[in-house]
């Protein structure tokens, strides 16, 4: 990677010190809308033992966020809760998240850069991770 650039955060879909998982979720559900084809995410949050289990399906008819099992997910996300709100909050790129550790994902990884550039904020060059 060049000096100087580095990954783009997502647009934030939680505002300031907002928390709101559930909040957090839907927006992104919706903003995944407007791709070209459907995609189906499963988000796993950690927090201590537990395990939130989460299910982000979105096409260009509709879009929900769930807390349920998905059926057959494209992409599988994991990570602790407070790295979720830091990357909903645009504090956080998904790529550094990746690369320091905080975040595992899994499934489809070509459609998983996809969203991630789909989602990302537009005033920051988006960079691939490779």
């Amino acid at each position: 990677m060049p000096v100087g650039v580095g990954f783009a955060s997502l647009r934030p879909v939680l505002e300031g010190d907002e928390e709101d998982v559930e909040k957090s979720f839907s927006r992104i559900a919706t903003a995944l809308s407007s791709l070209p084809s459907p995609v189906s995410v499963d988000v796993r949050l950690l927090d201590g033992e537990s395990v939130d289990v989460w299910a982000l399906e979105a096409s260009q008819s509709a879009s929900q966020a769930r807390r349920a099992e998905p059926d057959e997910p494209d992409i599988r996300v994991v990570l602790k809760q407070e790295t979720w709100v830091s990357i909903a909050q645009g504090r956080l790129s998904p790529y550094d998240a990746l690369f320091d550790g905080k975040l595992r994902v899994g499934g489809d990884l070509d459609l998983a850069k996809r969203v991630v550039e789909h989602l990302s904020d537009r005033s920051v060059p988006y960079v691939p991770p490779c």
